[in-house]
This record gives structure tokens, sequence and C-alpha cells, in this order.
């Protein structure tokens, strides 16, 4: 075995000399030799599908298993691979991200498995997430089935890292940076998690809620959803059928909702969400929303990937699908409704009932500020000069 570090012209010179032999290449950049401790930038986010691991898949031709994957990454919310690559055995994705240094390591491994719990299906190898890991050259042979090693498709994009990783922690069901920064804002301030979620609330309730907006939704575009949102309006529909135990044939739900209210929809794309949503409902129930392996959308995320503004949810009457900024108007009526029952005055009616310091009383009293509260204290203040 030999190891070789080039820099990028160079080794594009000397590729020829490695297409004829058994050869990997690194997709993060080293200094020198491939350990951890050389590791000079971050430059790909990568996953192996060893399909052939996986029943649903085994068996299937590469190209098959691509494009169910490529349905999949659509249904998820997820940009296209790079780079497809049929290794001789199995199908590798490769999303380029413009470099990144070392010191973000962390969050490049956090991302990673989360990439690797969203191609579970596709029997993802889980030991595939470390920075030094090797892929095989194009054009070279694989030893182990004797097939060539192929480019197969991809966008040849590169991806800036914070918005990629943003994508996947949410096809995964997690949340992204920026929310867990706000959780922790919130958890400082020892407000709740979801404020605006009544108390008591179960997930499956929450979700009985989202399908009745969903519906509402649908209604309101006479029943059809328009085009560009009927893959993501069935999407969200078919995960909260997987969160109803009422729902007792998922797969006839599914296509009915599909016939009706997504009529253009390719089979491929509803075959997809079906199989996906089945995989879901498998799954055993788990007291951690991001434990259980299914999808736990936000209200406000369903609601942006949708469309729907805050003056459309309220003339729909939308209760859970609305963005965040209506969500916080909620809130605060509801704060502002609570206080009032409680016997809170307007700050109207405050200012009126405490307006000495605007209005300095003492003055007309030709008494000084000091002596007026003494006064007004004992109930013995005298009445105003005439002017």
């Amino acid at each position: 075995m030999e190891t070789h570090t080039y820099e990028a012209a160079p080794l594009i010179a000397q590729m020829p000399h490695f297409v004829d032999r058994i050869s990997f290449l690194t997709l993060n950049r080293f200094w020198y030799g491939r350990k951890l401790k050389s590791l000079a930038s971050l430059n790909a986010l990568y996953v192996d599908l060893d399909y052939f691991h996986a029943p649903q898949w085994r068996g299937k031709p590469p190209a098959e298993v691509q494009s169910a994957f490529t349905a999949h990454l659509l249904i998820s919310g997820m940009p296209q691979p790079s780079v497809f690559l049929q290794t001789g055995r199995g199908l590798a994705a490769i999303w380029l991200i413009e470099p990144i240094p070392v010191s973000a390591l962390p969050r490049w491994q956090g991302a990673m498995g989360a990439l690797i719990d969203v191609a579970a299906a596709f029997g993802a190898d889980k030991a595939c997430k470390d920075a030094a890991r090797v892929f095989r050259i194009p054009g070279t042979l694989n030893e182990k089935s004797q097939k060539e090693v192929r480019v197969s498709g991809g966008t040849a994009e590169r991806h800036r890292f914070d918005d990629l990783a943003d994508q996947i922690y949410r096809a995964a069901g997690r949340p992204t940076r920026a929310e867990l920064q706000e959780r922790r804002t919130r958890k400082s301030k020892k407000r709740r998690a979801n404020a605006a979620m009544p108390r008591g609330l179960t997930q499956t309730e929450r979700f009985r809620l989202i399908r009745d907006d969903l519906a509402a939704f649908r209604d309101a575009h006479g029943g059809l959803i328009p085009t560009g949102l009927r893959n993501t309006w069935l999407h969200f529909h078919a995960t909260c059928l997987t969160h109803l135990p009422e729902v007792m044939d998922l797969e006839a739900e599914i296509l009915r909702a599909a016939q009706g209210a997504t009529p253009g929809l390719e089979r491929i794309e509803v075959n997809a969400i079906v199989r996906q949503a089945i995989q879901k409902a498998k799954l055993f129930t788990n007291a951690s929303l991001w434990a259980d392996g299914r999808y736990h959308y936000k209200g406000a995320t369903m609601a942006e990937r949708l469309g729907i503004t805050s003056d459309l949810a309220r003339n729909l009457g939308l209760k859970q699908v609305i963005p965040e900024e209506e969500r916080r108007r909620r809130k605060a009526e509801a704060e502002r409704q609570r206080r009032a029952a409680n016997g809170a005055k307007s700050r109207d009616a405050y200012l009126e009932a405490n307006s000495a310091s605007r209005k300095k009383p003492w003055a007309a009293l030709g008494i000084g500020r000091t002596k007026y509260y003494e006064l007004k204290r004992v109930g013995m203040l005298p009445e105003p000069l005439a002017a």
C-alpha cells in the first residue's frame, strides 16, 4: 500500500496512473498522510449506501436504487448530491461543500450522523462518517465485484455547510443549529420550549390538529393543492397519519389523499411517500421526540414550506400550521387576555391612574413632591389653589 499527498494540479496530472490500479481518494484535505491529526479542511459530506444489506433493495439494480433515493431526498427537502458514485457493489452519494476549517469538525460529525439517519432505509453504512474516509476513484475496478467504478449522476454543485447542515437536520426530523440556540435562550429565561402548544396536548392530538389544518389549506385551494406544493403537502399529510393510531390502512389513506388533492403528482413520488410513511409508522413511539425515529415537524416549518402567511393562517383558522410571527402574536394576545382576566389594567388606564409624575400636582398646591406624597398617604391633601 502506498499513500500520496498532492496539491490539486499535480493530483489531476497523476490521475491516469492511479486509474490503472486499485486506488482510493480522500474527499477532505490533509497536509500529509491520512490521519486525523493531519486534517487541513473539510470539503464534503457523504453516505455509503450498502443497499444490498437492506431487504427492500437487495438485488435491485443501482439505477433503480438511485432513482428511489433521489425521490426520498426530494420528499425530505434535501438537495440532490453533487456526485452519485456506483462503487461496484453499492452506491455513494457525495455533497461537496465550501471548505470549512478543522475547528468545525464536531459540527461536521453531527451533520454526518444526521445524514446517515436520513439514508438509513437504503442501507447507509453507519461507519462511513469519519473525516479520513476514502472513496474509489471512478474508472478503477472494484476487485471484490470485478465491476468498474463510475459516476452515475449528480449536480456538481458545492454547498455552504451551514445551509446544507440545516437541510439535513430538518430532513432527519432534528432541530437546526438556530433552533437549538433559540431553545437555550428560552430555557435561560425559564420559558417553555413550546409555549404555543396547549398544556397536556399529546403528539397524537397535535398531529390531528395539523391534519385538520392541512385539510383547510387544501379546501381553500378548491380541493387541489397548487403545483409545486403537492409533494410537500402529501408528505406532511402522510406524516400526520403515521402518528394517528386510528389509521388502519396507511397506504390506502395516502393514495386516497393523493388521488383527490395531488392528482398531478408522479406515481414514483407518491410511492416513495407511501414507503417512507409505512417505515416510520412501524417504529415504536418514544417519550423523546427526537428518539422515536418519526418526523416531528414544527408548525412554522410546515407553514414556511407551504407558503402560508400569517394573514392566511388567521383567515383559515389554522391552529398549528402557522408562521412563527403569528404564533408569537397569538401568545402575546393570550397573555393580554390572561392578565385582563386577573384584573390587570391596560397601559392607558395605568398611566391615567398614575399620572402624578407627568402632571406634577404638587406644583398646583404650592408644595414640594415629598410633602405631597406624605399628605396623600394620610388623606390630608389640600384642595388645589384657584388660578
